[in-house]
Formats: structure tokens, sequence, C-alpha cells
């Protein structure tokens, strides 16, 4: 026992968190006893099981053995935020755009937002090993100063894309002695996000008007690049991402590899040293050669991974788009989109010999080995929720909305039957949450409320949908209306501020895009395994949204008959006893009403 990297379960009860939880519950022990029995983890624990009181326990047993570092990663800042005030002792460690910049004073510009690592002359600049600042008595950069504190702490919380850019890149931290992932089944997607890039004709174009002042050899290079990206990107037809063939993937990679970064980052040391770039006027252009330099070895190893090599088929998809013209303060007009798609060997990188994953929603573990590259021993928690809380309508009268099975008009036919059905519910008021699967079914949502009269909230015009869906909750609105991607997951609707839910289709992949061409190029028939998995977990995130504790009542309307297929079959044994698929809609109605009144 004194070699296991993992404590014990005498540790691990040692550790609980008990000020929060006088009696530890069944599920919580069953959690920490697998740890202790395993080691590394997946478990499964569906909503109000308290497992971040869980992961408080392993994080804190592995401080008090001495351990460190530990972290504790979460999907987003919302969450950091939500943990560290449950739990206030942790340390925090939030990305750039979440700080102000004090060297351009009086901007009011955060620190994401000027080329940093240029200003070499900062006085705010935190020596990472000292914690002093440049300039002896500077107030001290935010950004800096909150990460030379957490280096201080031995338990880190912070979002995944932090902890991912870290260990992968910067190498701040040691390899974790600890690792503890809420919400892993967004791992994968939030590290493909974190990888992909955008490469376009206007910031090119920025870049080289700047470095021809200071390197005249380096932009002629720049400058190639960008005209076998515009030949590249012409070719395709217009308004629509188009993959690119290998022969292009290695044009594009030559011109790259042609290109000196070290002799363009002393050069623009030099530049700036000498002031023959002005860091305050050419801010925005600086913050694009920065971000170029930066980025430079990215996109060449991005653009490798695209090609096949030997037998290894492509772990990365590029694709081109442009537009026909540019409209009002358009400036972008032609891009290369690089896509990191297989990310396993990344992820098992940044993972610590003691990694123990949460989530409500990993479904098959076998797939999501496949998905993530993590294949750890596997609990699934029963749930102490009562069943009789929700309930989940899969109606017989609805129409299948697959491209290939929807007739002329159903889309818009049945977002006025929901339309109507939520003005019935906030009548007697009951409000809801309508998902949907595109902005364009959002758009004609909104349009069809409105005619309904049913007020609606959601995004756009400046409002962002985090900031849609806390007006929402304030009690702005009878309908909060927005996509899977804003709000299948990560918007929490508790204590009836939405008790009624309507999931208009599975957000299957559009075959038209170019991630599907890609995926079917790649996987053939066996990506029909990942893409039900992935509309799996999304339709029970969905259905999560309203449910967030045993005290909450809830139910959720799958409307397409493509959810038929696999929606019993998916749901846990517990809540299987919530499905109602044998009833019309109006009988869903009012089974609803009955309890939820």
């Amino acid at each position: 026992m004194k070699h296991q990297q993992h404590p014990s379960l005498a540790e691990l009860e040692a550790a609980f968190p008990s000020g929060k939880f006088p009696h530890m519950w069944v599920s919580q022990r069953q959690a920490l006893s697998h740890v202790a029995e395993n080691g590394s983890s997946l478990i499964e624990s569906p909503t109000g099981s308290g497992k971040t009181a869980v992961q408080y326990a392993i994080v804190k047993a592995m401080e008090n053995r001495g351990k460190g570092p530990i972290f504790l990663i979460v999907p987003n800042k919302a969450l950091v935020g939500q943990t560290k005030r449950e739990y206030p002792d942790l340390a925090i460690a939030l990305g750039r755009s979440e700080h102000p910049c004090l060297y351009y004073q009086n901007e009011e510009l955060k620190a994401d937002e000027v080329p940093c690592s240029l200003l070499a002359n900062c006085p705010h600049r935190v020596d990472q090993k000292t914690g002093q600042t440049h300039e002896p008595g500077a107030v001290t950069c935010p950004y800096l100063q909150q990460k030379f504190e957490a280096k201080q702490s031995p338990i880190v919380l912070c979002t995944m894309s932090f902890y991912f850019f870290t260990q992968l890149f910067s190498r701040e931290w040691e390899r974790p002695a600890c690792l503890v992932i809420d919400e892993i089944h967004r791992f994968p997607d939030v590290v493909r996000g974190a990888l992909s890039y955008e490469i376009t004709d206007h910031h090119l174009a920025q870049a080289i008007e700047l470095v021809k002042s200071f390197s005249p050899a380096e932009a002629k290079t720049l400058r190639n690049f960008r005209r076998i990206m515009l030949q590249v990107v012409k070719k395709r037809p217009p308004e629509q991402g188009s993959l690119l063939v290998d022969a292009e993937t290695e044009r594009l990679l030559a011109a790259l590899e042609e290109i000196d970064e070290p002799a363009l980052t002393r050069n623009i040391a030099r530049a700036i040293r000498e002031g023959v770039i002005d860091v305050r006027q050419e801010r925005e252009t600086l913050k694009k050669v920065e971000v170029l330099i930066r980025d430079l070895r990215r996109y060449i190893t991005s653009l490798r991974l695209s090609l096949p090599d030997g037998e290894r088929h492509p772990l990365n998809y590029t694709y081109a788009y442009y537009r026909r013209e540019l409209t009002g303060q358009q400036k972008v007009q032609h891009k290369l989109v690089v896509k990191c798609f297989y990310v396993v060997p990344l992820i098992r990188k940044v993972l610590s010999p003691f990694t123990v994953g949460f989530s409500a929603t990993i479904g098959n573990p076998e797939v999501f080995g496949f998905e993530s590259g993590i294949e750890s021993s596997f609990l699934s928690l029963a749930s102490t929720f009562p069943v009789g809380n929700t309930r989940i309508f899969m109606p017989t009268d609805t129409p299948n909305l697959a491209l290939k099975n929807q007739s002329r008009g159903d889309i818009t036919k049945t977002l006025r039957r929901i339309a109507r059905t939520a003005k019935h519910f906030a009548s007697q008021g009951m409000r809801s949450l309508v998902v949907v699967v595109s902005n364009a079914e959002r758009d004609k949502f909104l349009f069809v409320a409105g005619e309904e009269g049913l007020k609606t909230m959601s995004y756009g015009n400046g409002v962002t949908a985090r900031e849609a869906a806390i007006r929402f909750r304030e009690g702005e609105g009878e309908a909060l209306v927005g996509t899977g991607a804003n709000y299948g997951e990560g918007v929490d609707l508790p204590k009836q501020t939405a008790p009624v839910i309507f999931f208009l289709r599975p957000g299957y992949a559009d075959p038209s895009s170019p991630g599907t061409q890609f995926e079917e190029r790649r996987f053939g028939n066996m990506r029909w395994a990942r893409w039900n998995w992935k509309v799996i977990i999304e339709a029970l995130q969905v259905r999560g949204r309203n449910i967030r504790n045993h005290a909450d009542m809830g139910v959720t309307f799958f409307v397409s008959q493509q959810f038929r297929r696999f929606l019993f079959g998916s749901l846990p044994e517990w809540l299987q006893k919530a499905y109602y698929g044998e009833d019309t809609w109006d009988e869903c109605v009012k089974e609803a009403e009955k309890l939820l009144r």
C-alpha cells in the first residue's frame, strides 16, 4: 500500500468535506471506494449525487500525502467560479482573457488582446520563479500574479483548456501527481477546439505589412504563403467549406516551412527595442504577428497531421472557405481552417498516472475510450433522484425530421406546435427551454413564436448566449431558445426556472460539412458508432438542464421520431421508469401539467 499512487479509502474518507455533508451519501462512498480500489477511474455520477465533494476529497487526500502538483479541471470559467465558491481554499488559475492588461493603461484591454510576449520591458511582468515584478515596486500583472500564486499551491482549480495548454505547450507545471476531471465527456472536444485554427487573408496581409518594415526576407516568405493560400482557396465553390486534397496541403506546408521563425522573432524584438515599431499604435497588428509566431509551429504540425503517413490515416483535416464578396463590416474573404480531430495521443500525454474523470453522461465506456484514449476502470452510479419528479416524453404523433424523411413544411409546423405549447405552459406560470440544432431553426422558431405571442429570450444583436441565459434565469421571457451547441449542456435551469424542455431533433453530423466528409473517409461505417454515442450524450445532457437536485421537477419533450430509435435504450435503468413513448402530444402535455402542478 505504501507504493500505490492513489490514496486509500481511509485517506479519502478523512479528506471528505464532512462540514458540507454530515453523512456521506451511498453514491459518494461507492465512488471513493472504487477510486481507493482501482486508482485511475471513470465515474458516471448522476446529477445531484454530490460528485464535487468526492472530487474535493480526492485532491485533498493527495495534498495530505504531500503530493503535487494536483489539478482539478472543469470545462469552463463558470464552473471554476462555482467550485471555488463551494470550496474557497482551492487556488484558481484563469486564462489571459479574464485579466486586465496594465501595460496599455486607460485602454481597458484584456491580457489576451495585447502582444504580451513581445513586451519584454513591461514593468508589471511577474517573474514566475521569484514573484518579483520586472520593475521593482510596480503593480503586479493580474494574470501573471495569479499564475504565480497558483504555482505555490499544491492544488490548482482551472479550466480544461488552461490545463491542456500549460501541460502540452508551456510546461510551466510538472506532470501532475493527481488529475481530477469534471464533465470528462467534454474533454476531447475542448482539446479539439484548442488546437483548431483559422488562417485568414486579412490577418496575413496585416502581418506582412508590419513585418516588411523590419524583416523584408520574412515578409517575402509570408507573402508567398498567402499567394499559395489564395490559389488553393479560390479553386473551391464559394460560401461553403471544402476539404483540401493532399497535394494542396503539401504545397501550403512547404511554403510555411520556408518561414524562418527564429529570425522573425529576433527581428521583431530588435524592431521594438529600437523603436521601429510603436507598440501602442501598432498594438492590434503586433498582436496578430505575435499569434503568427506563436502558432507557426502548430500550423506546421497540424498540416502535417492532415496528411497520411505510411499506414497511418490523417489525424487532422484542413478545409478552405471564401466569400464571393465582402459586405458590411466583414474583412475576411478567404481562409483556411485547420481542425484537430484525433486527439487521443495528445490527451494521453497530459494525463496523470492517477487520473479520475467524472461525468453524468459517459455512456458506453468503450466508445468514450475510442474518442478520448481514456480507458480506466469504469463505475456507473445509480441515482438517488426521485424518478417520479420527471417525465421523458416521446410523442407518437410527431414527424421524423431527418432530412431524408421530412416532408415540406414539417420543420415550420413542428416549431409552431412547440411555440403554441410553450405559450400554453407559460399561461400557467411554467416557462420553457427550446433546444434546436441550427441557427436557421432558431431564427425560424423566434419568428413563429412572435406570431404566437410567446415571449422569447435568445442571443444575438450584442447579447451572448450566457447573458441571455442569465437574463432568463432572472425572469425575462417565457422561453429560452438556442442551439444544442449553446444550451444543450452547461446551462443550468433549476428550481423550476424552466420545468419544460423541448428538444427538436438529434444533432447528427451535417453530411455536407468538411468534418463529416473527413470522418466518412477516415472511418467508413465505423463512424456511426461515434455519431450515435454523441447524439445519445447530447440527449441525456439536454434532459438534465432543469433537473439539478432532488427537489427539482421537470419534463422533456423529445420531438422528432429520430429519437425513438435510441432514446429509451440510452436511458439509465433508473430513469427508464420516467419514459412515456405511447402517448400523443396532447396526452403528454396533460401528463406534464398533472406533474408540474
